[in-house]
């Protein structure tokens, strides 16, 4: 329930509705383990009214510390200050960063700096060029040094930085900053040397991992399918008798390698919705249908694509796709963009759960980034992870 995201107090409101959602689908859960499913002795030991006054204390006392805890984060984060040294990543980075910690600036020497440079922006202040870095750091209380320079870092600025964090203090580049604090990759930061160089990426490196998660792949969707064809029965008809036939759309997607397929869905739009093109789908489409709208806010609709994992097209939890009309272009705007096709395409992943909805091509430049995390530093807690966050979205029909 993102309990353990500390937000600002304005969206405390938030944080009470989510904690209550919490402990009553604790209480449910604890009900039907202990009083349904469970060993008829443990009931005994557990009256349903201990129960009841544990789960209220428990509810109490947990927000009122969460309350604490957001407050003191809050007033902690803003006092935060962070020195960056940089060179021209600085409007993106402060794009992304806006009001949650403050920046003081170090320019390059020997560049057009020994002024004020043109800053236009109330969380970072001008601190000086790079002879200034000592000065700086013994002037202030710092919590680390962020080099978002994409430019060669001089050898007495190494030494002077190597020096910095043997005292304590921490260094940042960009991209582990990113990493730590958002859970993405700055496309805008990257390079070929560092894509060619940097740890991770171990996804595509470990077949044996792979033919693993295949192999779940298969049994979930085999299982999955069996468990909802009720479901896609009742769906189908609702569909054709509502808006007629057919009761699945198929569309062209790019997978793995740049490799084709045809992805399928249930239909949620009308049959004449692309008589004019290709187009990306808007937040409020008029386009979909009114059983559509329930499909795509509860997730109903991806349901068919359980067969396209069967066939192996697709895995469960991978970077989602675009279609290839859209491609061509997306990759002209969008640097790295066709890293993303060394994997199969997914069903759900981190761009979906970390980002949502998104129809338009800045939009994607976004998801991409949370999609190179992925890729990045996969692990089987980071797919349970998406797959948590995943089912919360579909129970409450958030985000796309």
């Amino acid at each position: 329930m993102d309990l353990y995201t500390f937000n600002s107090p304005s969206s405390q409101l938030g944080m009470l509705e989510r904690s209550f959602i919490a402990m009553l689908l604790t209480g449910i859960t604890t009900v039907v383990t202990v009083y349904i499913i469970g060993p008829t002795f443990i009931g005994g030991f557990v009256g349903q009214g201990v129960l009841a006054a544990s789960l209220i204390t428990l509810w109490l006392w947990s927000l009122g510390i969460r309350y604490l805890l957001n407050n003191w984060f809050v007033r902690q984060r803003s006092q935060l200050k962070r020195l960056i040294i940089d060179e021209s990543s600085l409007p993106e980075f402060l794009n992304d960063f806006r009001s949650q910690y403050e920046f003081q600036q170090l320019v390059p020497l020997n560049q057009p700096g020994s002024t004020q440079p043109e800053v236009d922006d109330e969380f970072c202040r001008w601190a000086g060029d790079w002879n200034d870095l000592e000065t700086r750091l013994a002037s202030d209380e710092f919590a680390g040094v962020i080099i978002t320079t994409a430019e060669q870092i001089p050898e007495q600025l190494i030494d002077r930085l190597m020096q910095i964090r043997i005292n304590g203090l921490r260094i940042f580049r960009v991209s582990d900053f990113y990493e730590q604090y958002l859970s993405k990759l700055p496309i805008f930061h990257l390079n070929q040397h560092w894509l060619a160089t940097v740890h991770g990426f171990e996804l595509i490196h470990n077949p044996i991992g792979l033919r693993f998660i295949r192999y779940i792949d298969i049994v979930i969707a085999l299982v999955g399918g069996l468990i909802l064809l009720p479901l896609i029965i009742a769906v189908g008809l609702t569909i054709v008798c509502s808006s007629g036939w057919p009761i699945f759309y198929r569309q062209a997607r790019t997978g793995e390698n740049g490799k084709q397929f045809s992805v399928i869905k249930f239909r949620t739009m009308g049959v004449d919705a692309e008589v004019d093109g290709a187009q990306f789908a808007q937040e409020e489409d008029p386009r979909i249908t009114s059983i559509g709208k329930i499909l795509r806010k509860f997730r109903i609709d991806e349901i068919p694509q359980f067969w396209n994992v069967l066939k192996g097209d697709m895995s469960f939890i991978r970077p989602r796709r675009e279609r290839p009309e859209f491609i061509q272009m997306l990759k002209q705007d969008i640097p790295y963009y066709d890293l993303r096709h060394m994997l199969k395409s997914g069903i759900t992943g981190c761009a979906q759960v970390k980002y949502g909805y998104g129809d338009s091509a800045e939009d994607t430049a976004e998801k991409l980034q949370y999609d190179f995390f992925f890729i990045e530093n996969y692990s089987l807690i980071l797919d349970i992870s998406i797959l948590v966050r995943s089912m919360k979205v579909i129970l409450f029909g958030t985000g796309r």
